[in-house]
């Protein structure tokens, strides 16, 4: 009772996908688990400025390697003076050894309904100084105008700078983690402050499976 599961791990492989796609046997299995926690780790860190919620890596065959990245500031990767993805292709290749790396950058439709992005976005407040509870209410705000059905954030740590830690927490809306069809997104993020660590972490139900594929692909213009 009470136990907590990850939403998106508690999907893969009935309504949500593998966000690593590859087949390795025994021995190469352990080597590549480690090259994607590098390659995920290096992109994340290294190109934080660009708001990338999450990194998705694909193997054809053991030295060819394409990397999806999602990002909701794609300009910041691709843009007409800077190009930086042949500078981080080289970086990625010799954390991988000397693969073959192919980087594809994917946009973000809607940011303010991405979980990670949001954390992030508190996350940078907090470290600003900023009001906590004012935070929480700008983003549920935000997320409440993106079209959501639901949202909750949990803040934890010194809050404030209190001496003893607590825990802030605001729900709007339904949030039915343990529904399989409904489209619920997590993320967490780390608030690295002058009086200690404060985590956040937000859930956000953008809907039923079926209608987030069906506006995703058109299907339900066709139908009417």
């Amino acid at each position: 009772m009470g136990q907590k599961i990850r939403p998106y791990g508690f999907r893969v492989g009935v309504t949500k996908p593998w966000r690593s796609r590859w087949f390795a046997n025994k021995k190469q299995f352990g080597a590549f688990l480690v090259e994607d926690t590098k390659i995920r780790k290096h992109i994340l860190k290294e190109y934080k400025f660009a708001a990338i919620p999450r990194v998705e890596i694909e193997r054809k065959g053991d030295d060819k390697i394409t990397v999806y990245i999602f990002t909701a500031k794609p300009g910041m990767l691709i843009g007409k003076k800077t190009n930086r993805l042949s500078d981080l292709e080289k970086e990625l290749a010799l954390i991988t050894n000397g693969k073959m790396i192919d980087t594809r950058v994917l946009e973000v439709q809607k940011p303010e309904l991405d979980a990670q992005l949001a954390a992030e976005r508190i996350c940078e407040q907090l470290e600003r100084r900023g009001s906590f509870r004012r935070a929480i209410k700008r983003e549920m705000e935000l997320i409440r105008g993106g079209g959501a059905l639901g949202a909750k954030v949990v803040v934890a740590g010194r809050l404030g700078g209190a001496d003893l830690s607590r825990t802030e927490k605001q729900v709007w809306g339904s949030v039915p983690l343990s529904t399989l069809d409904a489209d619920i997104d997590y993320g967490f993020a780390e608030a690295h402050t002058t009086y200690g660590i404060l985590g956040i972490k937000v859930w956000i139900n953008r809907g039923l499976m079926k209608q987030t594929e069906e506006a995703k692909y058109g299907l339900a213009a066709e139908k009417n």
